[in-house]
């Protein structure tokens, strides 16, 4: 006769609580003081957990940045399904690029954000580019849809999403290295004004 199974749910909500306090002190960690910087004993300090609790959740610390990479990717992913049929692609894709160009240029020193950190510290490599391809899928998917194309056959979805997302990292690249003079909001918005046409005329022709 087999044992009925067994469940904690106390111990798993627990769990899901602890998880969930580490990923916040991580992320704060990393806005604050930068991920190369942070280390696993203050995101364990702020989180109000052992360093040996931390580390049966967080096997290193580039596994808390992957896991950081994956709540954003959720978070994009359903922003995008729940505006599916109410809000054209163009004009999702913009809220989101301003309100993140908006959210980096709040931030103490842009380039110790953990968002930065993707982009040039090698131990974020495969978050990087993790979180590089979800994105491209996310918004490719979303034109896919949108314009009634077949992504097996049509590259345009992905070359459209790769074009946006190129011109707001160089808009953003480009007020970072100048010393943040300009506004960062005004710089992306004029690369849309720019990329977006292009997009839209791909869109306009036979695959």
């Amino acid at each position: 006769m087999q044992r009925p199974e067994i469940k904690y749910p106390r111990r798993t909500e627990r769990r899901r609580r602890t998880r969930a306090a580490i990923l916040k002190a991580a992320g704060d960690h990393f806005r604050k003081d930068g991920y190369a910087t942070t280390t696993m004993q203050a995101i364990a300090d702020s989180a109000d957990v052992h360093v040996t609790t931390l580390f049966l959740h967080f096997k290193t610390k580039a596994d808390l940045a992957l896991s950081l990479v994956q709540n954003r990717i959720d978070a994009l992913r359903q922003r995008a399904f729940d505006a599916r049929g109410s809000t054209g692609f163009f004009s999702f894709f913009r809220a989101e690029a301003l309100n993140r160009a908006k959210t980096l240029s709040e931030e103490k020193d842009p380039e110790l954000t953990f968002w930065n950190a993707l982009q040039t510290d090698p131990d974020l490599a495969f978050a990087s580019t993790t979180f590089d391809a979800d994105q491209t899928d996310i918004f490719a998917r979303f034109v896919a849809e949108e314009f009634e194309l077949d992504r097996e056959s049509d590259y345009r979805p992905d070359l459209v999403a790769g074009l946006l997302l190129s011109a707001t990292d160089l808009a953003y690249r480009k007020w970072l290295n100048s010393g943040r003079r300009s506004d960062p909001v005004e710089d992306i918005s004029g690369a849309l004004d720019t990329a977006e046409p292009a997009a839209q005329q791909m869109l306009s022709l036979d695959a």
